[in-house]
């Protein structure tokens, strides 16, 4: 993993096996989660955004990797939830600048928002090698595309692109493959200057995890976001810069108990 910090606050995550397409790996995964438990803390990072190196996001496990585990091998000990991401209180954008496939796609899901490269490819991958919809991929493609559309990617293991991707809602913005990273970190950095920490971290939080419960229990719980979050310095910055008509000069992110 490369890990590069500018002074917008932008942090950019690049997955970094070139000479193998960024296939996952033990290694790759345990950098990757590692990168994201140090963004988490660190006060330079503001905003998320995580692509490949070359040509390719990362087009699943490593066939070698898969042949091992198929001769019975163990992937690996104490493995991490691969939804870690979804738990990082900061926007985490994804740039996917080629082929995102397998645990490749699985990781993208769990983005927060994604452009992609005109053409790149996408595919499920799962069913193709008598695996079931891996790490939560059929509750999240559910609800990004409805039911039929997520038991179509799933079940048939087809290739699609970026075009049909952003279609399905699977992307958010299709871009040229010189542009899809720039573009990306243009909207990070926009997101960095203008959005509270402590309000990113709640919506964030808020989207993914009201979904699981009813409305009722999604409305007593903003409730009690809303009060702890008057409690904030981010509150206080956040009406003072609205009344004094300037840009709001936000403090680094505090963990809160979401």
């Amino acid at each position: 993993m490369l890990y590069e910090v500018a002074d917008d606050g932008v942090l950019i995550l690049t997955l970094n096996r070139p000479e193998r397409r960024n296939m996952w790996t033990v290694t790759m995964e345990d950098e990757f989660y590692r990168a994201l438990d140090r963004a988490s803390s660190d006060d330079n990072v503001r905003v998320i955004v995580v692509t490949g190196a070359g040509n390719s996001f990362c087009p699943g496990l490593d066939p070698d990797v898969l042949d091992e585990i198929r001769g019975g091998a163990r992937y690996t000990t104490n493995r991490r939830p691969q939804t870690l991401a979804t738990t990082v209180p900061k926007l985490i954008i994804g740039a996917i600048n080629g082929a995102c496939a397998g645990i490749g796609l699985v990781q993208a899901l769990c983005f927060d928002y994604r452009f992609a490269s005109l053409g790149a490819k996408f595919t499920t991958a799962f069913a193709k090698m008598g695996l079931p919809a891996e790490d939560a991929s059929a509750w999240m493609l559910s609800r990004l595309t409805g039911p039929a559309h997520a038991m179509d990617l799933l079940i048939s293991g087809r290739v699609f692109l970026a075009e049909e991707a952003l279609q399905l809602g699977v992307v958010q913005r299709v871009c040229d493959p010189d542009n899809v990273l720039s573009e990306a970190v243009d909207y990070a950095r926009t997101i960095a200057a203008r959005v509270s920490p402590t309000s990113m971290a709640m919506i964030k939080n808020q989207v993914w995890r009201d979904c699981e419960h009813t409305m009722e229990q999604a409305r007593v719980r903003s409730h009690y976001l809303l009060t702890l979050a008057k409690a904030q310095p981010d509150f206080q910055e956040g009406v003072k810069s609205l009344v004094e008509r300037r840009s709001p000069a936000f403090e680094p992110y505090r963990h809160l108990n979401l």
